[in-house]
Parts: structure tokens; sequence; C-alpha cells
């Protein structure tokens, strides 16, 4: 992401300092700022989620957040004399969920303009919110609501902003320093722009609000799909196996089929191994002395027949002996 600090002037009188950024690179350091601080980006945490009451989403998108630092704007050549200004600062908390996660202060110089800020606990999470912070430099000294603002301007004719955390880290998305009084500026016009960007991000009609839903039912279907059409599990040996997403059978299992799943589940645990070990063990002697007769006993038993046999040829061929019955 290539970090920016846009300095320009827009028509005269306003002065623009914002931090923005592309995607593929993170944390550059942009100019005009002091102190201990770096640019967070949040492009991964609003892809889903959209910033409320702005037009320009990426504005807030990558912040400078910090324990201490300070922004110094350039105000120009020649010293002002009464001139009025109107420091704009554009805020959204992209982060935390809750109030009291983080607070800071804003300062001109050493006076503190802004005290105890929590995003959160004014406009809510992802919503942007402005600050307006009129003043007057008058021959090198700022005022602010009539009192000075000391060391808020340096030697070479720059404004100091300063930012202070309190709980967490402060943070700035974008600043402006408008040449004129608050009543120039878009101050006014705040409330109204609210109004017309809910207006425009709000269905008017129930046709609308049903279009709305089933666009959001659809990407979420378009989620749960693309997460679930392929499973992985991996067994006990390690294996990693791959089965697509499938509905309930209706029919019966098959035997064959419920077989190797048992063979499957078998394997898969340390009992279930050592059991089917034994099953095979066992069916392996079984088959052996049925198929191999490895030690004879078939052998034996078919002499034994061919003994019993010729037992009985003999017996057949030798007559019986005839037995005298004594006389008297």
């Amino acid at each position: 992401m290539l970090l920016i600090v846009e300095i320009s002037q827009i028509r005269d009188h306003l002065l623009a300092l914002s931090i923005r950024g592309q995607f593929n690179t993170q944390h550059l350091k942009d100019h005009h700022y002091i102190g201990q601080s770096e640019i967070v980006d949040y492009y991964e945490r609003a892809q889903r989620r959209k910033i409320k009451f702005t037009d320009d989403q990426s504005l807030y998108l990558t912040q400078r957040q910090g324990q201490s630092f300070a922004y110094t704007i350039p105000i120009g050549n020649d010293i002002p004399e009464n001139q009025t200004y109107v420091l704009v600062l554009k805020f959204a908390e992209l982060f935390y969920e809750e109030s009291n996660s983080r607070i800071f202060n804003v300062m001109l110089g050493k006076m503190m303009i802004l005290q105890n800020i929590d995003i959160f606990q004014l406009v809510g999470t992802f919503t942007a919110h402005t600050e307006y912070i009129e003043f007057i430099i008058d021959e090198g000294t700022v005022y602010y609501q009539g009192e000075i603002c000391i060391g808020a301007l340096n030697s070479r004719n720059e404004l100091i902003v300063g930012f202070s955390a309190s709980q967490d880290q402060a943070t700035i998305a974008a600043l402006f320093l408008f040449k004129g009084p608050l009543k120039d500026t878009d101050f006014e016009d705040k409330e109204r722009f609210q109004e017309r960007w809910i207006q425009r991000n709000t269905p008017r009609t129930n046709e609308e609000m049903k279009k709305q839903n089933q666009e959001r039912v659809k990407n979420i279907e378009k989620e749960i799909e693309e997460k679930q059409s392929i499973l992985k599990i991996r067994d006990g040996f390690g294996h990693e196996i791959e089965i697509e997403e499938v509905k309930q059978p209706k029919k019966q299992m098959e035997w064959p089929q419920f077989s190797f799943q048992l063979l499957f589940i078998l394997i898969k645990t340390p009992l279930g191994a050592v059991l089917l070990v034994g099953f095979l063990t066992v069916s392996f002697v079984t088959i052996s002395f049925v198929f191999f007769d490895p030690y004879g006993q078939n052998k034996i038993k078919q002499q034994y027949q061919e003994i019993k046999k010729l037992r009985e040829i003999k017996q057949s061929i030798i007559p019986k002996k005839s037995v005298m019955q004594k006389t008297d």
C-alpha cells in the first residue's frame, strides 16, 4: 500500500493533509509528522462493511496511530495578520466495538483543544466523525477561544497539531486546514448531509428492502458454499482426505460400503488398530490350517484312513476260524 500525505491548495483557501493508501504495501512513512506513530490500514476489515456518513470510504481506511505524535502543517511564507482558520479533523473507529477502548486528546501547540475523545462513544463503530476547530493567527500568535496557544506556531511558520493517547492509541484519518471562518465551511450542512446519506443508503419501499435482503442472503449463501464446498479432515495417520459436501443418502447403506467404512474407523483409533491386527492374525492362521496344512494334519489323517482301509481288506481276505463244539 503506497501511503501519501496530500498537501494541496484548493481554491486558495483550503490546505488539505490526508492519509491515503492503496493495496499491497503497508506502514510507509508520510510527511509532516513528528513523534512515534505508524500508519494502520483497515482495508481487510472494511471489505464487507460500509462506513456511515461519508461518500469517501477510502479516506478513513488508512489512519495514523500512536501514543504521542504531531503534524506540522505549513501556513505559508507570510505571517498572517488577524486571519481566521478552521482545522477540520476526520475520525472513524474501525477496530474497537465498545466505548473506553480508545481515548485520546488533541492539542494546538501545548493547549488542549479536544480532551478525552472516544470515537465509539460519540458515534459508534464504522461511522465517520468530524471535528471543527476555529482559531485565529495574528502576527505569529495562535488564539483559540480568545486564549493564546503557546507553541502552536513554530519558527518555520508551521501549525503544530498534536495527538496524545490516554487509552490505547490516538488516531487520525485526515486533517483539513480551511482559511476562513467556520460559517464558510460545510459545518452547517453536516446534519443535512447525514440525513441525505441515510436516505440514499436506506431502502424506502418494501420492494427495495426485500431486494436488499435478498442480495444479502445471496452473498451469505455464496460465502457458505465457498467455505463448505470442500471439507478437509485429517485421520490419525496424518493422511489428508478431501470430500465434497453431500446430502444424506435416502437408501440404506450396502454391506460392502459399510464394511469399508467400519474398517476405516478401526484404522483411525489405536484400539481399533489392535483389534484389526488380531482379527487378521486369527483369520490368517485359520486359512493356513484349512488350505495349507502347515503341521501335516491332513496327511496323517489320510494315512490313518489308508491303514484302516487296509485292515478292512485284510479282514475280508483271511477266513474266519470255525469253532468245533465239544462232544461227550
